[in-house]
């Protein structure tokens, strides 16, 4: 009589960090990644240098006049990035499911909660890097074009102005979030852009036709006067009320793209 041993089945499991490498690897092999991050940085800076050389050569009482922020000026370019940046986070997800790799992708990580967690964390790591690159370096050249001419000048030792160079940095880390969110629930890139542009553009001017007063609550505006400024605005909110509501924003996005990746089919 033969006797058969059958041996266990070793069964492959994935824990963060390799899934991590995974995310990492597919995200730095995307043709779109190099492209997008680049012009968020070289548009930023072209941005940055035709707002501040125009602002840069008043005399003394306009700058006086008008409440100057030479901080909140040489982050205007940011608004760029804003948009850079959540469309690499829309590629970063729809990417996959233009390919199909997505199936190869959740067959290796069938935990897809993890699978998401990681691809955020990517992404926001990333985004965060490039955000406050750009952040500084918008605040560094606008800054030194001020100097160059008549306006007030800021230092990041000042207060409020590192504050402020710095939430701006990681408020595009939150956009490129959101983007990613809406990659996963759309699926398809122009969808997925069409929602994101939408919501960050298109939004504000609908509720400007309803209530000025509402439009602070809307990403841009929260950008602009609200993280990026170090003289308060009006009809603004706080710098930390303001981050503190887009990061609310996000993660409600990423819990909804959480419930929708466990719902439907890859």
């Amino acid at each position: 009589m033969t006797v058969t041993a059958t041996l266990p089945e070793r069964r492959t499991r994935y824990g963060l960090a390799h899934v991590l490498r995974s995310e990492f690897t597919k995200l730095r092999t995307l043709r779109s990644t190099g492209w997008t991050l680049l012009v968020a940085v070289v548009g930023t800076i072209g941005v940055t240098v035709l707002v501040t050389n125009s602002a840069a050569h008043h005399n003394h009482g306009w700058y006086q006049g008008s409440g100057f922020d030479p901080t909140n000026q040489s982050l205007t370019g940011l608004l760029l990035a804003l948009l850079v940046l959540g469309v690499f986070g829309v590629l970063a997800a729809t990417g996959e499911y233009a390919t199909g790799t997505i199936r190869s992708s959740l067959a290796a990580t069938p935990r897809r909660p993890l699978f998401l967690l990681a691809k955020v964390l990517v992404v926001g790591a990333v985004a965060l890097v490039v955000g406050e690159v750009v952040s500084f370096a918008a605040f560094g050249v606008g800054q030194a074009i001020f100097a160059s001419g008549t306006a007030p000048t800021a230092s990041l030792a000042q207060p409020g102005v590192l504050r402020a160079v710095m939430l701006s940095g990681a408020f595009l880390a939150l956009i490129a979030l959101s983007g990613l969110a809406l990659g996963v629930i759309f699926r398809h890139t122009a969808g997925a852009l069409s929602v994101f542009l939408g919501l960050t553009f298109l939004l504000p001017l609908i509720m400007s036709r309803i209530s000025n007063h509402s439009i602070r609550f809307t990403p841009i505006p929260i950008l602009s006067n609200s993280v990026s400024a170090v003289v308060p605005q009006s009809n603004a909110v706080t710098a930390p009320e303001g981050f503190a509501l887009m990061a609310l924003y996000t993660v409600a996005l990423l819990g909804l793209a959480t419930a929708v990746l466990l719902r439907r089919d890859a």
